[in-house]
């Protein structure tokens, strides 16, 4: 159970729902999920600020995983890493494989907080924001060039983002983020999630909120430079307008 499997992915989601707390899945393995193909070196779930103790405790008592025996010095904790480091982590035994723990507050601060609908998900009951990780009427199956798709098994109750949410989520870190490596990750996923999401035809851009909807169409399209699109994401974010410096230091 150590290696990366459905059943391990779902063997940390139980642990949290038993510890009542609310999670879905995120970072390289719900890319996959959403068809995007990448490297699954962790297996991260977002959980509610204060749930994040009770997490940590319930997923360092799961089966074949060990307590991190350096997290100053980890690599996965390192907060150079290029891509955001999870604010918990456990080890899996005679594995590189990591399972982590992701704050709502970094990464799905626009959505309203984790709730205990997920304790007991069920397709008809989950927020709109939300689905299964083996819903074959909105994510992909498994294909060639692309991520491992949805999940096969319907027991394993996983819940996932949809894939404008997560798009939602990279516009943001990017913008919030920008000339530190976390927005520079943001932006190579933006780009991800076009290439193949966008591009296979399984992200509804239409659910994003206006102003995201036309910038993301306007990066998509490249109808405007860089500079001034991301002036304008920060701006429809109501985050400060950068300057000629900030833009030529990156």
């Amino acid at each position: 159970m150590p290696e990366f499997s459905e059943a391990f992915v779902a063997c940390i989601a139980q642990a949290l729902r038993t510890a009542q707390v609310p999670n879905v899945l995120w970072g390289h393995c719900l890319l996959n999920v959403h068809g995007v193909p990448s490297v699954i070196m962790s297996v991260d779930f977002v959980v509610r600020d204060d749930c994040l103790d009770v997490g940590a405790e319930a997923i360092g008592h799961v089966k074949g995983v060990a307590p991190c025996p350096d997290p100053a010095a980890c690599p996965s904790s390192s907060p150079t890493r290029p891509t955001p480091p999870p604010s918990f982590h456990v080890h899996c035994e005679d594995s590189e494989l990591v399972a982590g723990l992701y704050l709502q507050s970094d990464t799905l601060v626009f959505l309203p907080p984790l709730d205990h609908s997920l304790l007991h998900p069920t397709k008809l009951e989950l927020p709109p924001h939300f689905v299964l990780a083996s819903d074959q009427a909105v994510l992909p199956p498994w294909r060639p060039g692309r991520g491992t798709g949805l999940f096969k098994s319907s027991r394993d109750l996983i819940v996932v983002p949809k894939s404008h949410i997560l798009l939602e989520a990279y516009m943001r870190l990017y913008a919030r983020d920008f000339g530190k490596p976390v927005g520079n990750f943001g932006m190579a996923m933006i780009c991800y999630l076009e290439g193949y999401v966008d591009l296979d035809g399984l992200l509804d851009i239409q659910q994003l909120p206006g102003p995201l909807k036309t910038l993301y169409v306007e990066l998509r399209d490249g109808r405007k430079p860089v500079r001034q699109w991301t002036n304008e994401l920060r701006d429809a974010l109501a985050l400060p307008e950068l300057n000629r410096f900030q833009f030529e230091k990156c």
